[in-house]
């Protein structure tokens, strides 16, 4: 099974008979596919957690929070995205508003608006303690280099990785090189790359389902928790 950039570059090389495709064009492809697939669903592997941010009791309504240093944010995930935590036993709960509406909720405690353009992000209301912020969000991985020795796109199981050689050759065959014979192969790719992801997804729908399995949100500390179905019991 291929695991690196160089490899998937020669499997790639091999789905069109043989022929190579321009390192620059290939390399926009595999990273194209990449993208579409990591943005279509939150994936388990995809999902962080910062702590690099803090906040105080001085915090006002216009103070800025950068996010310039998570490099590989791509959105926030869940309802309330961002916890203030004591460092002992006291958590607070921030949910995210328009920011364009920031006038109407400054003195809503709990919530926070992100300037999207800026990068910033803005608490509102009265902040009750100083802590640090556990902000959750979805990643992006790093762009794949097909030169590599190296492992790529290595969050996700390698078994998986031949899905971006057939997304980027289904591409090529179906709009860049287009003739009789690739537009009969140009389906067929597309075909087992979409097979290749739904296997992926039952992979990852089945990493959050561990999630659920004895969670039941009306008793926090008991285990296994009163009042839950676990989904392979008889």
């Amino acid at each position: 099974m291929i695991s690196t950039g160089a490899q998937l570059s020669t499997f790639i090389t091999s789905l069109n008979s043989g022929a190579a495709i321009d390192a620059d064009l290939l390399d926009v492809l595999v990273n194209t596919a990449r993208t579409i697939i990591e943005e279509e669903r939150p994936w388990m592997v995809l999902r962080k957690t910062d702590t690099s941010l803090s906040l105080t009791t001085s915090n006002t309504w216009q103070t800025a929070k950068s996010l310039s240093t998570i490099t590989d944010f791509s959105r926030f995930y869940s309802d309330t995205p961002i916890r203030l935590f004591d460092g002992s036993n006291r958590i607070d709960y921030y949910r995210q508003v328009p920011f364009d509406r920031r006038l109407e909720y400054k003195d809503a405690g709990g919530t926070f608006v992100y300037d999207e353009n800026a990068g910033n992000l803005y608490f509102n209301g009265v902040v009750a303690f100083n802590g640090t912020l556990y902000l959750n969000y979805l990643a992006t991985s790093t762009a794949i280099d097909l030169t590599s020795a190296s492992a790529v796109w290595s969050l996700f199981p390698s078994r998986f990785l031949p899905l971006l050689g057939f997304y980027a050759i289904g591409i090529y065959q179906g709009g860049v090189d287009y003739d009789t014979i690739s537009a009969r192969q140009s389906p067929q790719n597309f075909a087992v790359m979409q097979s290749l992801k739904n296997a992926m997804e039952k992979w990852d729908d089945e990493r959050a389902l561990s999630t659920l399995d004895t969670n039941d949100p009306t008793d926090l500390y008991a285990y296994p928790r009163l009042g839950t179905v676990n989904r392979y019991d008889s």
